[in-house]
């Protein structure tokens, strides 16, 4: 009954949680990756490199960290990372979210603090009504999701180069927590997305609890960029490069081949 309920309020996002299982309607994916899709089962830590000498490549996956305790350290190894990599000579980043399926979006965000921007508000949700139903904010240096000020024990030990250019890498995986930290950069002075269409779980998800047995998850709002752009759905890429992926050697994925001709431009 419940996957067609959800099925009937086009929630593909929420579900009913009844003593460990889920129920929900499971929209048919547009697109498929087999690639990638073998790639989610055992990539799970974030990956850092130097591409083309003077790029900077971040590749951040989905987490599980819905309860709330992995947020330092999933944003301090972000921050880690970053600062593995950065240095005088890297002018531009491609932040890979091709294999975040997504979980806690806040300590990704906080993690990429500084590719944001400064004194911005870079995004928030919209309900059915087009009312602000929450902010996403950096000021002062300082982080403010919903009002709440996260906080990031590791610092960068060398600022992001002035005028950077970034490149999003996004698969039909990308998704949820990862469809909300592209949408966080979208906007940025050349700052584009190129790769596949996202699976298009751009909804902010509430639970109510029932009894102790059972729970439900509604989407109850969308997601606005920093320009107030609302997202219902999937994100398309500025540059759609399908397929082509290639993990082990960067130099021969289509998709960053495109990027670095972006870049290069």
């Amino acid at each position: 009954m419940y996957v067609r309920v959800f099925e009937l309020l086009k929630d593909h996002h929420g579900n009913l949680a009844y003593h460990g299982k889920s129920y929900g309607w499971q929209k048919v994916p547009s697109f498929r990756n087999a690639y990638l899709k073998e790639k989610l089962s055992h990539e799970k830590s974030v990956v850092s490199s130097v591409v083309d000498e003077s790029v900077g490549y971040l590749r951040i996956p989905g987490n599980n960290d819905f309860a709330f305790k992995k947020v330092d350290s999933i944003a301090n190894d972000i921050a880690s990372h970053v600062n593995k990599v950065n240095s005088e000579k890297i002018k531009a980043w491609i932040l890979d979210l091709r294999l975040n399926t997504g979980g806690n979006m806040y300590p990704i965000l906080l993690g990429l603090k500084e590719f944001i921007g400064e004194d911005i508000v870079f995004g928030g949700f919209r309900n059915a009504k087009n009312e602000s139903t929450g902010e996403w904010a950096v000021k002062d240096g300082k982080m403010l999701i919903d009002g709440i000020e996260l906080v990031r024990a590791t610092s960068l030990a060398l600022p992001l180069n002035k005028d950077i250019s970034i490149v999003i890498l996004t698969s039909c995986y990308t998704a949820s927590a990862g469809e909300m930290t592209a949408i966080s950069l979208i906007g940025c002075k050349d700052t584009y997305i190129v790769g596949e269409p996202t699976a298009g779980y751009t909804t902010a998800v509430q639970g109510f609890e029932i009894n102790e047995s059972a729970g439900i998850n509604l989407s109850t709002d969308f997601v606005v960029d920093r320009n107030l752009n609302v997202y219902k759905d999937r994100i398309e890429p500025n540059f759609e490069v399908l397929l082509g992926d290639n993990l082990e050697n960067l130099q021969d994925d289509k998709k960053i081949v495109q990027a670095l001709k972006l870049l290069k431009k």
